[in-house]
């Protein structure tokens, strides 16, 4: 399933390369945005085998995903973005392979590198950074040297790129709609682990992604900053279970250091990470009831969610204000380190991290 909206210059590489993918009853679909360039009139005129689902209105990533997963009824779905390129024909085998291993996989990762440059990895699936300061990809802008050929489990699938068991996302409740853009899958991992499901990795499933193709590149632009910010303050809120207060201090803390640095280098941003937290203030009715839901159906203690969350992995650090950040970096890092040797040490996470 490819999600678009005004990507119609991406189009034709991707449904090309997907159109060629050798599986057996594959159907192929365009979840359409209610894009105005075109998009919707070139793919059907262009390639006439794909389903188009159309919305009137920007639905966002997250609902409009839940709106056409919906709709099916296969046993497995695959999440594309529309700014990819598919780079060998049996992709799709190899994430069936990895999940059909084990009924418990809910959603397997692909291998994804760099449109520009192949050999440069952007993801093989996502991890948190400690701690509960956001997500990033596992893998980012490495050279592809094969450092992540066996098949690893990952904390968190990339939307960008991924297969989905169908009744797996049903009982997690799909992803999270209020979200529109960004953290939707990491939240959505989070939610499957803590019912019992896992995250896998398939990496001879490669695709070409360009980076920030359809939202505007690379760069931590405010529209980025204020959803990632504010989704992952409500995904703490819904999925943290007795390490809530540790998790609530450290983002709190986090917020303020970033409001500080922001004043003092880009004070635009500063608004914009306030804006996210006010956000959750005006939502927090909604959100503890989903936390009451969520907690109230989990199978999985918080040590078990803890411990793929932070594995002992490098990550793509910025060079931009790196000062401020290693300032950040030393903070967080070295400051809980002791607190989450003692989490995932124990079967009873409760142990000094406060309650649920």
């Amino acid at each position: 399933m490819v999600i678009n909206y005004n990507g119609a210059k991406w189009l034709h590489r991707c449904f090309s390369s997907v159109l060629s993918t050798d599986y057996p009853n594959l159907e192929v679909c365009l979840i359409d945005n209610g894009s105005r360039d075109g998009s919707v009139e070139y793919v059907r005129e262009s390639f006439p085998n794909v389903k188009i689902i159309q919305n009137s209105v920007n639905l966002g990533f997250a609902e409009a995903y839940n709106k056409a997963i919906g709709q099916l009824e296969a046993e497995y779905v695959v999440l594309l973005n529309n700014d990819t390129e598919i780079l060998n024909q049996t992709w799709i085998k190899h994430l069936v392979q990895i999940a059909n291993l084990d009924p418990n996989v809910a959603a397997v990762a692909t291998k994804m590198v760099s449109m520009e440059d192949n050999g440069r990895l952007e993801s093989v699936g996502g991890m948190g950074i400690p701690y509960w300061r956001g997500f990033v990809d596992i893998g980012e802008d490495e050279a592809d040297i094969g450092q992540y050929q066996s098949g690893s489990e990952p904390f968190a699938f990339c939307g960008g790129a991924a297969l989905i068991r169908r009744l797996a996302f049903i009982e997690a409740g799909g992803f999270d709609g209020r979200f529109f853009l960004y953290v939707e899958d990491s939240d959505l991992s989070w939610r499957f682990r803590l019912l019992g499901w896992k995250v896998r990795y398939a990496p001879p499933a490669i695709v070409a992604h360009s980076a920030g193709g359809t939202t505007g590149g690379r760069q931590v632009t405010p529209l980025k900053l204020y959803y990632c910010h504010r989704n992952l303050l409500r995904s703490i809120i819904k999925n943290c279970g007795s390490s809530i207060a540790w998790a609530l201090r450290n983002y709190l803390l986090f917020s303020l250091m970033m409001i500080a640095g922001y004043l003092i280098y880009e004070p635009g941003n500063a608004i914009v990470v306030l804006k996210g937290i006010a956000w959750n203030i005006r939502n927090l009715k909604s959100t503890y009831v989903l936390r009451l839901v969520v907690q109230g159906r989990r199978k999985v203690n918080e040590a078990e969610i803890l411990r793929p969350m932070y594995p002992p992995l490098a990550r793509k650090q910025s060079v931009q204000h790196s000062n401020f950040r290693r300032l950040l970096n030393t903070l967080f890092e070295y400051g809980n380190r002791h607190k989450f040797q003692v989490a995932i040490q124990t079967h009873h996470a409760e142990i000094g991290l406060g309650n649920a």
